[in-house]
């Protein structure tokens, strides 16, 4: 499905992968006409490995916790999701049993996907 094309020639812009070097001014970018927007390059997807994909999740923490997280969020101008990772990266170090696989009937479940 095409995009629809903005009056400015805009969507060629936000698709555009972050590491594609322009070829042609910001202005001339922004400002084209909307006939002359240019066609983003298909960036090519890499085969569905569980690293890549991310998972929304819903859970609690303590109020003095979450407003760390958001402080910390801010001042170190990074999501609050790739705080989480880090941190639960650097605890799963240090226990062995998260890289243990659940038994089929608890995967099932809990509605995880086959590792």
């Amino acid at each position: 499905m095409k995009k629809p094309v903005s009056k400015f020639g805009l969507a060629a812009l936000v698709s555009q992968p972050t590491s594609a070097t322009p070829t042609r001014s910001v202005d001339d970018l922004l400002f084209a006409p909307a006939g002359n927007s240019i066609e983003p390059d298909p960036v090519a997807k890499a085969p569905n490995t569980p690293l890549l994909t991310k998972t929304r999740f819903t859970n609690t923490l303590p109020t003095t916790i979450y407003v760390q997280l958001h402080r910390l969020s801010f001042w170190d101008r990074r999501d609050m999701s790739a705080i989480i990772e880090v941190a639960l990266q650097e605890y799963f170090a240090h226990h062995p049993d998260a890289d243990k696989p659940l038994p089929e009937q608890e995967r099932v479940k809990r509605k995880l996907p086959t590792s």
